[in-house]
């Protein structure tokens, strides 16, 4: 059987105010057709179906037109939830669907409840795939004899009872939600809550397993001595520390081989440094021209109008930071030794601190709000 392997495509996700589901949907379409390519049998998605516990109604639409052309192009899914899902939301339906080869596990807190392993099958091969949704210490029931409320132990409960189900665990595909030891995280994940006790979790958990579909980091990576411990890693780029190529993994279930495709449709990152003019006009950027930038700018006078003028060239900037403006920067760094208004320093200040929004009603407002604050300052003096 040939098994693709995805996760986190956070579904419904913004960056910098810019929504990201467009890219999201193309994401998709690029999926249908590698399941059409690749002749893949079933798709494997490991958490973060959906950036947020409560999806919008245009997220889960775009979900489902994903999951529908999937199942057009003759590929069963199998979905956990991540630390960013509702269980309970996802959950619903579940028994249905699955009569349809959609089958969607959940957190629940009955560590055994979690499901028999999938079985999957092909005409010429099955597999078992054993599933591990993301599991909360603090929600799920254990007993007083079953260790602590740590990630890696309630993982470690979890699945020693799906050891006991499977015939085979060397030829068994275990999908998991977590950030297991040796992994390298990114900016853009959530940080796994934990008290008394390490997010973490150790990859000897998996031992004897064939191969293991991770989610949650969104940076590819293979861990485990037989390197069979997989991060697929996020479609698309949630941040600008995710500068490795995106791809999902084909496994061979036959060889027990692996192979990366990038994702076609993945804009890349970049952050270029330098003062405004050399960024503007300096032939070394044009590579990241259709890429989501991140612009550090270096001048030592602030930049008013700054963002707009880079997106002139660079019409997927996202983000702005002026060394002028540093937290560190004394008044006279901020304007370059040069006497400015009171409603220049707001202007620099919203083009900083909210470069995307041009909303004379908002400036307007800070003005008013300033001057209302000095008024007060000089009635007091």
């Amino acid at each position: 059987m040939r098994i693709l392997h995805t996760s986190d495509w956070h579904i419904g996700r913004t960056w910098s105010r810019r929504d990201l589901l467009e890219s999201q949907q193309q994401f998709g379409a690029w999926l249908c057709e590698v399941v059409k390519s690749e002749e893949v049998d079933a798709v494997l998605i490991s958490g973060d179906i959906y950036d947020r516990a409560m999806p919008s109604a245009d997220a889960v639409a775009v979900a489902d037109e994903i999951f529908v052309d999937l199942a057009a192009a003759g590929a069963t899914i199998v979905g956990i939830s991540g630390n960013h899902d509702s269980a309970d939301r996802l959950h619903f339906g579940t028994r249905f669907m699955a009569s349809s080869g959609l089958f969607i596990r959940t957190e629940r807190r009955d560590l055994t409840a979690l499901g028999e392993p999938i079985v999957l099958t092909s005409d010429t091969d099955s597999v078992e795939v054993v599933c591990l949704p993301f599991l909360e210490p603090n929600r799920v029931e254990l007993a007083d004899d079953q260790g602590e409320r740590t990630h890696e132990n309630v993982l470690r409960v979890a699945l020693d009872h799906q050891r006991r189900l499977v015939k085979d665990a060397s030829k068994a595909i275990v999908m998991a939600h977590a950030f297991v030891r040796g992994g390298e995280s990114s900016e853009s994940e959530r940080e796994l809550m934990t008290i008394g006790g390490s997010s973490e979790v150790n990859h000897h958990l998996f031992d004897g397993f064939g191969y293991v579909a991770l989610g949650h980091l969104h940076k590819p990576d293979q861990l485990g001595e037989r390197g069979n411990i997989v991060y697929s890693g996020s479609p698309l780029p949630y941040s600008f520390s995710e500068t490795k190529e995106k791809s999902v993994v084909i496994l061979d279930t036959q060889t027990m081989t692996t192979k990366r495709i990038p994702v076609g449709v993945a804009r890349q990152v970049a952050t270029i440094s330098g003062e405004l003019s050399e960024i503007l006009n300096s032939p070394s950027h044009k590579g990241a021209e259709d890429k989501f930038v991140r612009v550090v700018l270096t001048d030592n006078v602030i930049q008013i109008g700054a963002m707009e003028r880079v997106r002139e060239r660079f019409p997927h900037a996202l983000e702005l930071t002026q060394a002028a403006l540093s937290s560190d920067g004394t008044i006279e760094a901020l304007v370059g030794g040069k006497a400015r208004s009171v409603s220049e320093e707001v202007a620099a200040y919203t083009e900083h601190y909210f470069p995307i929004e041009k909303n004379p009603y908002k400036h307007e407002l800070a003005n008013k709000a300033v001057a209302h604050a000095l008024s007060n300052v000089e009635a007091n003096q």
